[in-house]
């Protein structure tokens, strides 16, 4: 059942983020907004690990948050960055990493 839980977490969260990345101008600004996603992901998990998980509100105290639940998030996100910024390669084959104005646009 635990295992139900985080598929269920994560997929309501990726549906959330498909359609936001579906709504954004294109590729660069779509790699732009999960490479942002995926840098706070793993600030959250790393203070989550720091806090032994207090860091985190349970929204439902029998089901709190747990290290599975980020490592499912940050991998997905990864993956989808993976995916964006391949398509994004330039010709002599390095990989650009975006990152967000405040304004939230992307830059090099």
């Amino acid at each position: 059942m635990a295992r139900d839980v985080e598929q269920s977490r994560a997929a309501r969260f990726f549906a959330r983020l498909d359609r936001h990345l579906s709504a954004l101008a294109n590729a660069t600004a779509r790699c732009g907004f999960l490479e942002h996603q995926l840098e706070g992901w793993e600030h959250r998990y790393a203070r989550f690990v720091a806090t032994e998980g207090a860091s985190e509100p349970a929204c439902d105290s029998a089901d709190p948050p747990q290290a599975s639940d980020f490592l499912v998030t940050i991998a997905g996100l990864a993956a989808r960055r993976s995916a964006l910024a391949a398509r994004l390669t330039p010709a002599n084959g390095q990989v650009q990493r975006f990152t967000l104005t405040p304004s939230g646009r992307p830059t090099q």
